[in-house]
């Protein structure tokens, strides 16, 4: 991309002043935003629109955990081809690590690395015939998503391969009320043919099952039929008005320890718009 551009070219020189400012690969540089600007920033993709009332959001995959003790008892009602899949998710070789998003600080997958696994995700699925509109569509598609999932509020599962330790997944999750989101998943090619997705799918279930407080597991919308269609095999139904099932109406969640000094973490930010 770009290669038939003359090394004095202006756009070659421009690019080479831009790669001198680049951050090391995993710094941190993302925007120290506070825990109610995070809150604040996370309603939008969660769906907050409907459960406010105003206006209808697309249909979210969601999970009840009711009379669910374990991750067997969840597992115990897929097909058997799902039971194969996460048989093999759980199986992979690479490292799993939490990372809280805390308040006034950055996003702890604001750094170059994270970045790279947004694009790769963007690119395989935008990309189309391989075109440059496409890539450029691509691109611009991840640059906003990544801006997203970096000013939120949660928690990222960061995967990184053994070997190289190179980050090669992320799964942002966000808990409000009495149910988790699974809010956004980027992973690069070498993790989507590692059932990365999978795992993830099968970690929050089995957190959400063990935290006494959680009584749904939302998956969110989906981008197509096929997608809604997968998480439906493993039983997350796709439910139109789907606050009546999945609570919200709680404040956020937070790992112990995540504060930024300035309290009001017991109290939703909905909830505070009405005090």
């Amino acid at each position: 991309f770009g290669s038939n551009l003359d090394d004095d070219s202006p756009l070659t020189l421009l690019l080479n002043e831009a790669m001198k400012k680049l951050p090391d690969e995993e710094e941190t540089v993302g925007e120290p935003f506070s825990l109610a600007e995070r809150e604040e920033a996370s309603l939008g993709a969660m769906g907050a629109a409907q459960w406010t009332g105003q206006w209808r959001t697309r249909p979210h995959a969601l999970l009840e955990l009711e009379g669910l003790e374990s991750v067997d008892d969840w597992k115990v009602t897929l097909p058997r081809g799902c039971k194969r899949t996460l048989k093999k998710a759980v199986n992979q070789n690479f490292t799993v690590v939490e990372k809280p998003i805390y308040g006034d600080k950055p996003a702890p997958h604001s750094s170059l690395a994270h970045f790279r696994c947004v694009v790769e995700h963007e690119v395989r699925l935008l990309s189309g015939d391989g075109s440059p509109e496409y890539f450029l569509d691509a691109l611009s598609e991840a640059i906003s998503r990544y801006i997203g999932t970096t000013r939120m509020a949660g928690v990222i599962m960061e995967y990184r391969d053994i070997e190289s330790d190179k980050v090669i997944a992320i799964a942002h999750e966000v808990t409000k009320g009495t149910t988790v989101r699974g809010q956004w998943f980027y992973a690069t090619d070498d993790a989507s043919r590692r059932y990365v997705w999978f795992h993830s799918v099968h970690q929050l279930v089995a957190r959400a099952i063990d935290d006494d407080s959680i009584t749904c597991v939302d998956l969110g919308p989906s981008g197509s039929d096929a997608f809604s269609e997968l998480k439906a095999r493993y039983g997350f139904v796709s439910v139109t008005d789907w606050p009546q099932v999945a609570n919200y109406l709680g404040p956020f969640q937070y790992p112990e320890g995540v504060t930024d000094g300035k309290g009001g973490l017991k109290l939703g930010l909905f909830e505070r718009l009405f005090e």
